[in-house]
């Protein structure tokens, strides 16, 4: 059950009221690093890009089966040892501020300007001898990124009873 339906049921079980509401929070804005872009273009043909905007962030199903012969591409945060690798593949930079936003402390907004889709490789240590995240990102893709202020929407309650 998601979305609409969720929502019905909660405010019909619960008299739950809610409101929508956009405030300036703390995020890190992706920037181009000094140097340029160091991205990889995606190859047509090595995987089938996924509808992101159709698929839910954290969602794992359902995703659209690829085309016969193909494999979908794919968009994963690991760990090897002390290291974390974020891999995507076939995303556009705005879809790659959201991974970032799942593993940083805050949002991610993409105002690098940059269109198209990517494929990325980054490696990355929380705690090890392999660079931190904000060394790793210029270094390998030529991208930074930068404390700034910007918009994050909230959901509000404004009245919840008991069942």
């Amino acid at each position: 059950m998601r979305g609409p339906m969720l929502q019905a049921l909660l405010e019909d079980k619960f008299k739950l009221r809610i409101h929508r509401e956009t405030r300036e929070v703390p995020v890190y804005e992706l920037t181009v690093a000094t140097g340029g872009p160091k991205m990889q273009p995606f190859q047509e043909g090595g995987c089938t890009p996924i509808d992101r905007a159709a698929v839910e962030l954290v969602s794992v199903w359902p995703v659209p089966p690829p085309a016969p012969g193909q494999k979908n591409c794919n968009a994963l945060i690991g760990k090897t040892g002390p290291d974390t690798t974020l891999e995507a593949q076939a995303v556009s930079l705005a879809y790659f501020c959201q991974l970032l936003g799942l593993v940083l402390d805050r949002p991610a907004i993409d105002r690098t300007g940059i269109t198209g889709r990517f494929d990325f490789h980054l490696v990355y240590a929380r705690a090890s001898a392999a660079p931190s995240i904000f060394t790793a990102l210029p270094q390998q893709l030529g991208l930074k990124l930068e404390p700034a202020e910007g918009p994050r929407e909230f959901l509000v309650i404004d009245h919840v009873e008991r069942p």
